[in-house]
């Protein structure tokens, strides 16, 4: 191998190294960060980018704690958002939509709530 066959190779596997970084914060809808240790709800596994364009929310599942993923939010949110307590959980408001972190049956759920279209400054 040449040097610069080497080189590329370390450069691929340096790449592929931090994916999983990125890949964390990955956004569905381009708007909200998914939590990284949040798995989709299996009831609703035949979401569509469609139907959260059009505001339906897409509900993440957790064994985390409700203030493990608040603090989570909290630390990669811009300041643009706001935070709340809401009724058995945390809800984060950001131009882009909200946050829902609450407890339920046993985990925590997270709700990622597009704007609806045409309200709010929704497209």
């Amino acid at each position: 191998m040449t040097k610069t066959s080497l080189f590329s190779a370390a450069m691929v596997v340096c790449a592929l190294a931090v994916l999983p970084a990125f890949a964390a914060d990955r956004q569905l809808d381009g708007q909200l960060p998914m939590y990284p240790n949040g798995k989709l709800d299996a009831k609703e596994s035949s979401l569509t980018p469609a139907a959260i364009a059009a505001g339906v929310p897409l509900v993440l599942l957790t064994s985390d704690s409700v203030s493990t993923v608040d603090a989570w939010y909290a630390s990669r949110l811009s300041k643009a958002c706001t935070r709340q307590n809401a009724s058995g959980g945390i809800r984060f408001s950001c131009p882009g939509g909200s946050i829902m972190v609450y407890s339920h049956s046993g985990s925590t759920q997270v709700a990622l709530i597009p704007p609806m279209p045409g309200m709010l400054g929704g497209k």
